[in-house]
């Protein structure tokens, strides 16, 4: 759509002027109306408009005055002169300002439609001009961006005119670049999605050139993205441009540099970075303030040893302890950094990490045999995770769901933690039934597991852990009803008999028989 502004300190005749014509049928937009020529000029600041309707006399600034205001700021808008009768002679004097035409008030319909069509031939030609252009400069600065990459040989000279005759001369540059990996979209051509999207942010803010060169998307940039705020708000919109594209992609910033010939130092940077982009944190724009990946503990010394790093994480699998695997992996990746493992090596050998832990675990948990399949295929994933940071996070997942699938499978999990919580609590009234209801199991098929893990029953190997942490206290000069209370039993004389059965002979006489 044109979009027109009409200006008339007439109210009745403004309004008349919007529905004297069918505007937008003739494809035109009246965006908005002004009363004298101070509004108009801001409103013209508020809504660019094409073409614009002017009174010749309004009180204030006139519409002389005030075309010749607009011409300062953009000489390409159109003109149609709004005059009373009395005033034509001086309308001409508008011929100066080069209006598109002059109509007598009241404004004749026919007339002003003839007017509109002639005015949108003349815009839409300048349009097709404009267009053109702007491809034509488009591609020789993105030609001569190409040419400053591969390092052929220019002058100085020749390099300058060149330059200043596409407007890239600048005080700075920086080169921005991209590398994409395609998703399942329905794009047929993505990455010339993503340029364009790259093409009109910088037509919006001015700030860059776009250019494709080998594999890289890019950006020569005239505003340097050495804030943090700067480089997220580049790497926010280029995230948006790819998710449209239907990409994924890994962004980098070269350093800055002063001279356009200098421009490929900041595209090697740049492109080290994305070939390095394994090793850097996802979601972020890389650049020399990036941070490679370390462990968080990183004072370790010492190569990665296959057969330790899976024992541990076996081990911390099987007992249930995630913050000992949240540990371990980021410990063992970076065991491998400091080793030189590269991509590849770091991804095989977590492979074989995890497909060695699944193996081990099978062979007490049988029932993880039924689920080999999808495990291998999920341990199969780590070749598709694209840093470092994501490859770890993947190991923690699969090994946190092998530790909740032992959890579930078996009852070992839950007998492990009965006899940690006998240890530590066996002064406590502790009850089978109980420890079934927290572990939720059929009292009688827990107490079977039990049984079948510890060779004991339940409450005698309770008695057993309570009466020899009863000789203990005997030894150390504990009187008998206070080891009764101490290990949990309320009925001295109960104790009595339990400690009889179990040791041979009475508290008492076990005291004497140490001689306290």
């Amino acid at each position: 759509m044109i979009k027109v502004l009409i200006v008339d300190d007439e109210p009745k005749l403004r309004e008349g002027l919007k529905s004297i014509v069918p505007w937008n049928e003739l494809g035109f937009q009246v965006v908005d109306t002004a009363a004298n020529g101070s509004e108009a000029l801001d409103k013209f600041k508020a809504h660019a408009p094409d073409l614009m309707l002017v009174d010749i006399r309004m009180p204030g600034m006139d519409g002389l005055q005030l075309i010749e205001a607009i011409r300062e700021k953009d000489p390409r808008v159109h003109m149609l002169i709004l005059s009373g009768y009395a005033d034509f002679d001086y309308a001409k004097k508008a011929i100066s300002h080069r209006v598109a035409g002059y109509l007598l008030k009241p404004v004749d319909e026919d007339e002003l439609s003839s007017y509109l069509l002639e005015i949108k031939e003349e815009i839409q030609k300048e349009r097709s001009w404009e267009d053109t252009h702007k491809v034509v400069v488009e591609e020789s600065r993105e030609a001569l961006i190409q040419t400053l990459l591969s390092e052929e040989s220019h002058s100085g000279t020749e390099l300058a005119q060149h330059a200043a005759r596409l407007d890239l001369m600048w005080n700075y540059y920086q080169i921005l670049l991209v590398h994409s990996e395609g998703e399942e979209t329905a794009n047929q051509d993505p990455e010339r999605t993503l340029k364009e999207l790259l093409n009109e942010w910088v037509e919006q803010r001015g700030h860059g050139a776009v250019f494709a060169y080998q594999a890289y998307t890019g950006v020569l940039l005239s505003a340097s993205l050495h804030t943090e705020a700067a480089r997220q708000e580049m790497y926010g919109l280029l995230d948006r441009a790819a998710a449209q594209a239907g990409l994924h992609i890994t962004a980098a910033a070269g350093k800055e540099v002063r001279k356009l010939e200098d421009v490929v130092q900041s595209y090697k940077m740049a492109k080290s970075l994305i070939r390095s982009r394994f090793f850097y944190p996802p979601g972020e724009l890389l650049s020399s303030y990036s941070k490679p990946f370390t462990a968080e503990d990183d004072s370790q010394e010492g190569g990665y040893d296959p057969s330790q790093a899976m024992d541990q994480l076996y081990f911390a699998v099987d007992v249930g302890h995630a913050e000992v695997q949240h540990s371990l992996i980021p410990s063992a990746a970076y065991a491998m950094v400091r080793d030189g493992y590269t991509e590849g090596m770091m991804k095989g050998a977590f492979m074989e990490l995890l497909t060695g832990i699944f193996h081990k675990l099978t062979l007490h948990h049988p029932d993880l045999q039924s689920r080999t399949k999808e495990y291998t295929d999920n341990i199969a994933a780590v070749y598709r995770q694209r840093t470092v940071f994501e490859l770890c996070q993947h190991a923690v997942d699969v090994l946190g769901e092998l530790t909740q699938q032992v959890g579930r499978g078996s009852c070992d999990q839950e007998i492990k933690r009965i006899l940690d919580l006998i240890e530590r609590s066996y002064s406590e009234n502790l009850k089978l039934e109980t420890l079934a209801t927290v572990f939720n199991y059929n009292s009688a098929y827990l107490g079977k597991v039990f049984k079948n893990t510890t060779g004991e029953y339940f409450n005698t190997y309770l008695d057993k852990v309570r009466i020899s942490k009863a000789k203990e206290f005997l030894k150390q000069g504990m009187k008998v009803y206070q080891v009764a209370e101490k290990v949990g039993y309320t009925n001295v004389d109960y104790f009595h008999s339990k400690f009889k059965k179990y040791v041979g002979t009475s508290p008492s006489s076990y005291r004497k028989e140490l001689k306290l």
